[in-house]
């Protein structure tokens, strides 16, 4: 287990070949939970050190939960997209296999979110560079895990994750900037 997840973070070309070959959607799953539970229960556990323990497991329970059910809708996306797009090798359930394995770096940048919540808050600065590295990493094995079940090359995969951040961005963020800006607009 420990060798693929090496070759998943390091050697992402013959890693994610192999992973996706054999259905281990059950260890993905576990992968994830892991990565994501870590590395958030960390940074919740600092944050909200005054709360009883059940507060903070609950943050805990909910960030795992509401990020799965984003990741595994990203994935539908990303799937949805590259049928448009005219990619029909692909196989869904092989992408969502391994996006439980494209968060591994967050489990690696577990002990550095450690170290910046024990150094107070200069730490947050080495809290916030440890998830941005973590996040464009997974950014790097998503492209990979698109690679591998679309059988596409390294462009067209970076532009596909390129466009559906963009659909997120349109869909999600930008309808939030227009209300905040309209509400600064009528307080001023």
């Amino acid at each position: 287990m420990r060798r693929k997840t090496f070759d998943v973070l390091f050697e992402t070309r013959d890693g994610m070949r192999l992973l996706v070959q054999e259905r281990c959607i059950w260890r993905s799953l576990w992968y994830f939970a892991l990565s994501v539970g870590l590395f958030s229960g960390v940074v919740t556990n600092q944050l909200f050190l005054d709360q009883a323990l059940s507060v903070r497991f609950a943050v805990i329970a909910a960030a795992v939960s509401i990020a799965g059910v984003v990741l595994s809708m990203y994935g539908f996306l990303l799937h949805g997209i590259l049928e448009t797009l005219g990619a029909m090798a692909g196989d869904a359930v092989g992408l969502i296999c391994l996006l439980g394995y494209t968060t591994l770096p967050f489990l690696v940048m577990t002990p550095v979110a450690l170290l910046g919540t024990k150094l107070g808050l200069p730490g947050m600065l080495v809290v916030v560079g440890a998830c941005i590295t973590a996040k464009l990493w997974m950014l790097y094995l998503l492209i990979r895990a698109l690679q591998v079940v679309y059988l596409i090359d390294f462009k067209r995969s970076l532009a596909t994750v390129a466009f559906s951040l963009l659909l997120l961005y349109i869909a999600f963020v930008l309808p939030l900037q227009i209300v905040f800006e309209l509400l600064m607009l009528k307080i001023s």
